[in-house]
């Protein structure tokens, strides 16, 4: 299998959705803490761990691994981070709700040509930004991320609406298998 790797003028932009977490209104129940806090499960951990280990097979490298501050992306950050070796971070423009001009922005002056970054985040979070990126749409894409699924981005000029090009997008379940 041939591993995505960006172009000498290109960058690559992997996006990720966090793996299985409790639900909601449950953890508010039990615990009286904020949803930010509410962790993957145990099946959720396992899938991740699998769907990493194929995210592994598909990219060449990472040189940036970036998520949400809450919980279950920062978990599902934690478990990319063990397979590629590198060490996440949590910047404050990934609290969500994203903003995605402002982040767009913020993107354009931290991946370099030829490198390759991976956000972990949320829904709607991560659709809005497809249907910005993708089609320039105001609104949702018609590719939503399910619970632990990736995107590849290929970028070849600025970060802006419809300059993005899809490469390629997979469910957790595809990733584990790989």
């Amino acid at each position: 299998m041939k591993k995505t790797v960006p172009g000498v003028d290109e960058r690559l932009l992997v996006l990720v959705r966090h793996a299985q977490a409790g639900d909601a209104e449950r953890f508010w129940r039990e615990t009286g803490r904020p949803d930010r806090e509410r962790p993957l499960t145990g099946e959720g951990r396992k899938r991740n761990e699998a769907a990493a280990s194929g995210l592994y097979r598909l990219i060449a490298q990472v040189d940036h691994l970036w998520s949400s501050p809450y919980t279950r992306a920062w978990h599902t950050a934690q478990g990319i981070a063990e397979v590629f070796g590198r060490v996440p971070e949590a910047p404050k423009p990934l609290e969500p709700p994203w903003q995605p001009q402002a982040l767009s922005e913020w993107l354009e002056s931290r991946v370099a040509r030829g490198e390759t970054a991976i956000l972990v985040g949320h829904e709607p979070d991560l659709s809005t930004l497809l249907g910005k990126w993708l089609c320039g749409a105001g609104g949702r894409a018609p590719v939503p991320m399910e619970k632990g699924a990736a995107c590849a981005l290929r970028i070849s000029g600025n970060i802006a609406p419809g300059k993005l090009e899809l490469v390629w997008k997979l469910p957790q379940y595809g990733l584990r298998r790989l």
